[in-house]
């Protein structure tokens, strides 16, 4: 089932709500356009796209992300310290806290450079010849 994202989220903002899609099961399926549906985040997992675990990727609106406090500190997502306040750092340093996962981060460029070389469209008929095939055999 492909929800009618667009619709739902217009439907969110009218009522003033932000709004975060999770793309986790659409990503290596669908091409999305983050822009497009006017989503206000939009996640996904690095293993749903064949990637490593413990990683994944955050889009969100810059204006939401500059209004929003981190919730963690340190590394280089600090600027600035003086005894009165700590000034953030530009985004997106300004949610990266510690040492970045360099490791995982090239393994998941990989991974949607494996999809991409794919195609969307040749996953999705594979796994559409997979889920007759099982339908079939389930029937039989």
């Amino acid at each position: 089932t492909i929800n009618p994202v667009k619709e739902i989220i217009d439907a969110a903002h009218k009522v003033g709500a932000i709004v975060m899609l999770d793309g986790a099961q659409s990503t290596v399926h669908l091409d999305i356009d983050v822009q497009q549906l006017d989503c206000d985040f939009f996640a996904i997992s690095s293993h749903k796209v064949y990637g490593p675990t413990g990683i994944g990727v955050l889009y969100g609106k810059r204006a939401l992300l500059e209004a929003m406090p981190p919730f963690m500190g340190g590394g280089e997502m600090i600027k600035d310290v003086t005894f009165e306040k700590t000034t953030w750092n530009d985004l997106p340093y300004k949610f990266e806290a510690g040492t970045p996962n360099i490791a995982d981060t090239v393994a998941l460029k990989a991974a949607l450079d494996f999809v991409s070389g794919i195609g969307k469209s040749t996953i999705r008929k594979y796994e559409d010849e997979l889920l007759r095939y099982a339908t079939e055999q389930l029937q039989s």
